[in-house]
Parts: C-alpha cells; structure tokens; sequence
C-alpha cells in the first residue's frame, strides 16, 4: 500500500528463508497528521486492529516514533505515554494496542520479522520487560529503518536476506542505545537528552537557545560545546539535520509541492531551502525525488 506519506508491504514466508534464522515479513512507514483516524491505511486481517479490540501478532515487530506523540497499551501493564524517540517492541502472542494523540499525531517506522535467530536474539537482548525503550531521536538508527523500508519497496534481487541482515544491525544499534542511556542517570547526559528531546519536538519553530540552555541549567557557551561533543552537531546543525530528513521523507513519500514542504518545515523562503538542501544532499529538492 502506498499513499500521501504512508508505505507498507506485508511477505509471505519463503521456506528458503527459515535456514537464515532471520526474516522479515512486513515494514512500514506512516506519517499521521493531527487529527486523523488511526490505524490508517490497508492492511491484512491478521494485522488490522482497533483501539478497543486491540491486536495479538505471531512475529516480532520494532515501532520507532519520530515525531509526535500518543499512547502504547499492552496485557499485564498500565498504559503509558510515548513520544518522538520510542520505540515500542511487540512480540509474538502479546496483546497490544497503541495510538497517536488526535491533537498532535506522530510518524512511526515499524518492521517485524520472525526467526529462531531472531528469537534467541530477542530473548537475550530484549526480554520481556522491555516494552517501550526510550532511545531518543537518533539518525543512525532512522538511516537504518529507512534503508529497511527502501529495500522493502525496490525488492532488489536477494533482498529478503538483505533486509535479514539489516534488522541484526538495527537491533545491534538498539541494544547500543539501550545501554548508553542506563549510564545517563542525571548530569549533563541527562540535560543534552532533555535538548535534543526538545529540539525534535520544535523542529520547525525558531528555538531560543540561549533561553533553553538557562532552562537546562547551563550558560550558552558550556550547552553548545557539551551538545557538540555528544552529538558532533551543533544544536542549530542539529535542528537543520532533522529539517533535511524530515524533507527528504516528505519528498519521497508524499505528493506535496517543494513550496509546500518549505512552508511545512519552517523555512521562510524556498530559495532558501533549495540552496540548504542541496548543500547538505548533493541535489536539489527536484532532482532528489527524481532519483
């Protein structure tokens, strides 16, 4: 299925695919507005579901948020609040519902797969207490689940075991992320996480950096050299990043004008933009959703 900023493709199991211990049945990627009905979009039965019935699935499924906001609820635990740079892990037999928040909406990236080595590798690394991992808005794993989703809609040929190995990278880089933030227990670790979490939400919105550094605690100069240091941005270039992957999945994805995707972004002019997009990506907005 595919549509204005909405991308899934649903696989059967090949036989030839149980010998790698890893395959992937389905990925997706959604981008749902405020306001909007959810879950959005045409899927197979044994994958549609509504908030009052919710879902059981008989795979493993990864679901990132990059933006927005909403609710995960799953069998034996209270609901909780997610938001831009959770990811939520669903398992095979365990009941589940989640949705957006009508007022804000959110754009998820999700893939699932099944496999003994998937399974082994689940079990070790992610057990079953954990539901919803706070890994924050990070631009090696969105690369990784974009190129999943790229794979899945130009199916190359040996794609299948090609998508396999990206998803042990994806999970690798996970548990990385899952590790660095149980050492970020207060300090300026804490603080940086507060601004990029900060910097995502108001991506296309001219932040006051000064203020939000005497916010955190710190003086501007002492945030702008910590938040270089552990993210090899500064907290403007960092913005921008976010701006330009925003704009190039908008590109791909949707049928929206470069004038109107300027505008989306918050960028005062599309000159502008152009000139930005194509010294950061090596093309113009154009010639990017040409191929």
């Amino acid at each position: 299925m595919t549509g204005l900023n909405l991308f899934s493709r649903y696989l059967p199991v090949e036989p030839t695919l149980l010998d790698w211990g890893m395959y992937v049945l389905d990925a997706g990627y959604f981008d749902v507005p405020a306001g909007s009905e959810y879950p959005v979009g045409k899927h197979p039965e044994e994958y549609l579901f509504s908030w009052e019935k919710g879902r059981v699935l008989d795979e493993y499924q990864m679901v990132y948020l990059s933006r927005g906001q909403g609710v995960f609820e799953c069998r034996g635990k209270k609901p909780v609040k997610v938001k831009a740079g959770d990811m939520m892990i669903l398992r095979p037999g365990m009941w589940h519902r989640y949705k957006p928040d009508t007022e804000v909406g959110w754009a998820e990236s999700w893939v699932g797969f099944q496999g003994e080595y998937a399974q082994r590798l689940m079990e070790k690394f992610f057990p079953s207490r954990s539901v919803v991992l706070h890994l924050g808005h990070d631009e090696e794993l969105l690369r990784k689940m974009q190129y999943v989703l790229q794979l899945m809609r130009e199916a190359p040929l040996g794609f299948r075991q090609m998508m396999a190995g990206e998803v042990v990278a994806l999970l690798a880089r996970v548990r990385s992320l899952v590790m660095r933030s149980s050492k970020m227990l207060g300090g300026s670790e804490e603080k940086l996480d507060k601004a990029r979490y900060h910097l995502l939400a108001h991506a296309t919105e001219e932040i006051d950096l000064e203020a939000l550094a005497a916010e955190l605690g710190l003086s501007y100069s002492r945030f702008r050299t910590l938040f270089r240091k552990h993210t090899g941005r500064s907290p403007r270039q960092y913005q921008l990043d976010i701006r330009m992957n925003r704009a190039m999945e908008l590109l791909k994805e949707s049928q929206r004008t470069v004038t109107e995707i300027s505008e989306m972004l918050g960028f005062s002019a599309v000159y502008y933009f152009s000139r930005l997009f194509k010294q950061r990506v090596g093309k113009t907005p154009g010639q990017f959703r040409r191929g």
